[in-house]
């Protein structure tokens, strides 16, 4: 059986990310461990299945796109399914076992195979026409060009009534 550390602060804090979230993975992967060590299925949280890989993303922006990457290792690009939803983009494929015709015995595997899906709320509308993603040695990378006539600011005057009843 493969030792994990158990150690829930790996980082995370000092990236600005949730502590307690970088745990509850943690706690999920080893739950998913065990249960796949002892042959017993595991149940998913949030609708997802057992053992569904979920991928390391960056989500970063400048004033004319959105840019996300995801760390896919071991995909190829036509197991990759990028969707874009209203304001959803929802990335999903599988990560595929090479299978030999030669028996080998493991004596622990750590890599993990199967399918995966993340889903990002975008923050504001994209030109969905000119929407593009690649893959390139691992890594997913999906640019999303903001649509230039939504306004990124709105002044909202504020307006009263005057001791007299009139308004400004």
């Amino acid at each position: 059986m493969a030792r994990h550390p158990l150690v829930p602060f790996s980082g995370s804090h000092l990236a600005g990310g949730d502590p307690f979230v970088s745990l509850q993975r943690g706690m999920n992967r080893l739950f998913e461990d065990v249960f796949r060590t002892a042959g017993l299925p595991a149940t998913g949280t949030e609708g997802q299945e057992a053992g569904m890989l979920m991928p390391q993303i960056n989500v970063s922006e400048t004033d004319t796109e959105i840019r996300i990457t995801a760390e896919l290792p071991g995909v190829a690009e036509k197991d990759v399914d990028v969707m874009l939803d209203d304001d959803v983009l929802t990335i999903r494929g599988e990560k595929r076992l090479e299978q030999k015709e030669d028996k080998e015995n493991y004596h622990f595997v750590e890599r993990s195979f199967g399918r995966f899906m993340r889903s990002i709320r975008l923050p504001q509308s994209v030109n969905r026409d000119q929407v593009r993603a690649n893959v390139e040695n691992g890594i997913l990378t999906v640019v999303l060009p903001k649509n230039a006539a939504q306004e990124k600011t709105r002044h909202i005057p504020v307006g009263g009534q005057s001791k007299s009843g009139t308004s400004h």
